[in-house]
């Protein structure tokens, strides 16, 4: 009989922390949605005030400053909802194969793209390769990884006083992949080098880095790879698992 009540107790709290889960997501979500809807209209109406030259040049500064604070509480709001799902188990994964080399000049050019219609131009960033493959399956979740490369993009741009950055990869020896983000070597200056403890500090005082750190720890877990800094090339990264032609040769 007490067996049969702790299987009862047992199920109901499963039962209440699903339901307090699923309750959890739908707050959020009805918060990201209030959130999203006005500030889609503030950033679109701000845009057109800069494209009908509606604004002289000390308004369009101010207008510049509403944007990336709008952009930035977008992000914010991503950050909030992603890591909710995360740690709710509620993100199911979508892996298809793809292309790396396609997919990081697709994500490069959105990137762009998005950039150039937010009037933010703090970036600019360069892909490499420093072992490049003609054509390499990746088995992936393209939103998550792209999230993923983004934050850290954000991340390591928060750490330099400069603008050009690199995006690339290196192929390991056991079936993986370090996708990378780091300063552009030949504008770094001495001055600008980060120490180790500089490199992977992340303060939780900064909400917006330590929830981008913090989604993209998870991020990168949910695609089966490690997060990676490296303090003697500048670098953040994280690895995941590949699968290369092998009749394709190392460029």
């Amino acid at each position: 009989m007490k067996n049969s009540s702790s299987t009862i107790n047992q199920f109901i709290v499963r039962e209440n922390r699903k339901k307090y889960k699923r309750e959890k997501i739908s707050f959020l979500s009805h918060i990201s949605h209030g959130i999203r809807t006005p500030l889609n209209s503030i950033m679109g109406f701000s845009k057109l005030l800069v494209l009908k030259d509606l604004v002289n040049p000390k308004q369009k500064e101010y207008i510049d400053g509403i944007l990336n604070g709008s952009n930035l509480l977008l992000q914010f709001v991503d950050n909030i909802m992603d890591l909710s799902q995360f740690e709710s188990d509620n993100y199911s994964l979508r892996m298809k194969k793809y292309d790396i080399n396609k997919l990081l000049w697709d994500f490069t050019e959105d990137l762009y793209n998005q950039r150039i219609e937010n009037n933010i131009t703090d970036i600019n960033l360069m892909l490499v390769w420093e072992n490049k493959v003609d054509y390499c399956d990746i088995e992936t979740d393209e939103v998550l990884l792209k999230k993923a490369l983004g934050r850290m993009i954000n991340l390591v741009s928060a750490k330099y006083p400069i603008v050009e950055f690199e995006l690339g990869y290196r192929i390991s020896e056991k079936s993986r992949i370090n996708l990378f983000v780091r300063p552009a070597r030949e504008k770094l200056k001495s001055e600008d080098l980060l120490n180790t403890q500089q490199l992977y500090s992340v303060d939780e005082s900064d909400s917006f880095d330590y929830f981008n750190f913090k989604v993209l720890k998870h991020s990168v877990s949910l695609l089966g790879g490690e997060l990676v800094m490296d303090a003697n090339n500048q670098e953040f990264s994280f690895e995941i698992p590949i699968h290369c032609k092998k009749n394709k040769t190392l460029i």
